[in-house]
């Protein structure tokens, strides 16, 4: 008898009323707010690890609970969760641990 194949899928999307959470493990790797699709690249949340998520195969069993995430400088606790999904695969080229080291963002000029 075979034994069942293995899930190996790292990467989650927890979807709240407002907000993207995209995890890789329990890792917060990207953040996207859903009205405007904009990746939030200064979220609390990004980089923090989430606690108490259920194991991979059982997420359905968090929706209408809150993800709460903890790091050595700052606590984030979402909104209800509505959904949890597999994230696009073309969402992964734009979490934090793919940007470029030293990369620089100017803002941009207002008119006078």
């Amino acid at each position: 008898m075979a034994a069942p194949p293995i899930n190996r899928r790292r990467h989650r999307l927890f979807v709240t009323r407002n907000t993207e959470y995209h995890l890789r493990d329990d890792e917060c790797v990207g953040v996207r707010d859903r009205a405007t699709g904009i990746w939030l690249r200064d979220h609390a949340a990004l980089r923090l690890r989430a606690i108490e998520l259920p194991p991979h195969g059982h997420d359905h069993v968090f929706v209408g609970q809150r993800i709460q995430f903890w790091g050595s400088r700052a606590d984030v606790v979402t909104s209800t969760v509505e959904d949890v999904e597999r994230p696009p695969r073309e969402s992964v080229d734009r979490y934090v641990s793919k940007l470029v080291s030293g990369e620089i963002v100017v803002p941009e000029q207002r008119a006078s």
